[in-house]
């Protein structure tokens, strides 16, 4: 009987030794829960090839609003000079969305950009208190954009 117990422990230790040297899986993917509100533009990047171009969104100039539900989005990027001044601005657009983990998938149905309609983008979410950073490929060969963005946005109280 002593010995049915050693074997045991030894097993035991055994198989608590290969587990501690297993590999351990990457990180799980962030769960978003609930991305429902409007945020506001704070800065974005645009990765094209080797080139990066990084704007921060002048606030005196333009501003950029992106509002969520339960499984629409819809955006809007103008200028402030109600398209007077040099270099007037409106843009819009929205759609459907899903939101899996951090995996967050929008299919743009509407946009004042009519040749992006009808498609659909993939991006990860990370979420930290408020702020909202969405990262992902735009890829629309037909248009000749082929671009990695990464927005940061703010939620709006």
């Amino acid at each position: 009987m002593k010995n049915l117990i050693n074997q045991k422990l030894i097993i035991l230790s055994f198989v608590a030794a290969c587990s501690s040297c297993a590999p351990k899986s990457d990180k799980p993917a962030e769960n978003i829960q609930n991305i429902a509100g409007t945020y506001r533009l704070l800065e974005s990047k645009t990765i094209k090839g080797t080139d990066t171009i990084l704007a921060f969104t002048d606030t005196s100039k333009t501003e950029m609003f992106k509002m969520f539900n339960g499984d629409h989005f819809s955006f809007f990027n103008h200028d402030k000079e109600k398209g007077k001044g040099k270099e007037p601005l409106f843009v819009s657009g929205g759609g459907t969305y899903t939101l899996i983990g951090n995996k967050y998938k929008e299919h743009l149905q509407y946009c004042s950009m009519r040749d992006w309609e009808n498609n659909t983008f993939d991006f990860e979410l990370t979420q930290k208190g408020d702020t909202l950073i969405q990262k992902g490929e735009e890829n629309l060969p037909e248009l000749g954009v082929k671009q990695i963005i990464i927005e940061t946005y703010i939620k709006l109280k």
